[in-house]
């Protein structure tokens, strides 16, 4: 029996452990810092992003010192392509936490250091063997890369999914009597979900009007941000409308009939995968029913007592 098996471990000395191993951390933390060390001043969007993350997570804020300690050194690794891909996922994913790629380097890293330190923490109270930290070091360098492409994936289809409407209740403003720019305000105002990812984009639209950019110029910067195949044509077309002086109205319902169109073939061709993924589940399913119901004829036939 080892040393750590024949100690009794109650709440108390787990909580102790727990609470000494976040000291050592925080101390280590504390003893490489540089003296240099400064949160980047941000502005903006990415401003905004950064302080509703940390305000809404207690354990973001807890984390962020490691993340900034690590983002520190990660700013000296010179992958550029790396933080090139890492620039387009961020910026498909709305740049959650107004992360740079330098930043989101760091919270890998700062992770990926979380992760050792909890499995080295459970191997130490569980005697468990030295494979619990691998496993802790890649889930902790894996989970940001995953939680990224999730965000990113999340986002672009959230702003696929609500263009058709968005574009109908703009060609109804629109036909009301407001202009473009009036009817999308209208709608980004009657907007149930502040939150939503293209509510959201819609109003950095008005807002980057407000400060002065051409129209032309908002709409490509719409485009750049959600870079997907609907936001796309319909930022061509809005534009187009405006540099020949055609019906901008016509041209929207249009582009509305078009975007469901492809929403509804989207939804077809995943309707289509679905019966080949389910496929070998029902397979495995109609095995395990065939074992129960004939389980003990099959074995009297295999010993001969079937008749």
């Amino acid at each position: 029996m080892s040393v750590f098996g024949s100690i009794n471990w109650s709440p108390i000395y787990l909580i102790v452990a727990l609470i000494a191993a976040a000291a050592a951390a925080m101390a280590s933390v504390l003893l490489f810092i540089p003296s240099d060390l400064r949160d980047p001043v941000l502005r903006g969007y990415r401003a905004t992003r950064r302080r509703d993350a940390l305000a809404s997570s207690a354990l973001l804020r807890l984390a962020w010192p490691l993340v900034r300690l690590c983002t520190h050194y990660a700013e000296l690794v010179k992958a550029t392509a790396w933080k090139e891909k890492k620039s387009l996922q961020l910026r498909n994913a709305g740049e959650p936490i107004g992360l740079s790629p330098d930043e989101f380097l760091g919270l890998n890293i700062a992770a990926t250091v979380g992760g050792i330190g909890i499995s080295l923490l459970l191997s130490w109270l569980m005697g468990m063997g030295f494979g619990i930290v691998i496993m802790g070091a890649f889930l902790g360098m894996m989970m940001p890369n995953l939680w990224l492409g999730e965000k990113a994936q999340t986002r672009l289809a959230a702003i696929n999914r609500g263009l058709p409407q968005a574009l109908d209740l703009i060609v109804l403003s629109m036909g009301a009597g407001l202009d473009f720019i009036g009817a999308v305000r209208h709608v980004v105002e009657k907007w149930s979900d502040k939150k939503d990812p293209l509510c959201e984009e819609l109003s950095r639209f008005l807002h980057e009007l407000s400060l002065g950019k051409t129209r032309k110029e908002a709409l490509e910067d719409l485009a750049y941000r959600a870079p997907t195949e609907l936001v796309k044509a319909f930022v061509a077309n809005a534009i187009q409308a405006e540099k020949r002086g055609t019906p901008l109205v016509e041209i929207l319902r249009i582009q509305a009939d078009v975007a469901r169109t492809k929403r509804f073939q989207t939804a077809e061709k995943i309707a289509g995968r679905a019966g080949v993924v389910i496929l070998m589940p029902l397979m495995f399913i109609f095995a395990a029913t065939v074992l129960v119901m004939f389980g003990s004829l099959i074995v009297k036939g295999f010993r001969g007592q079937l008749f």
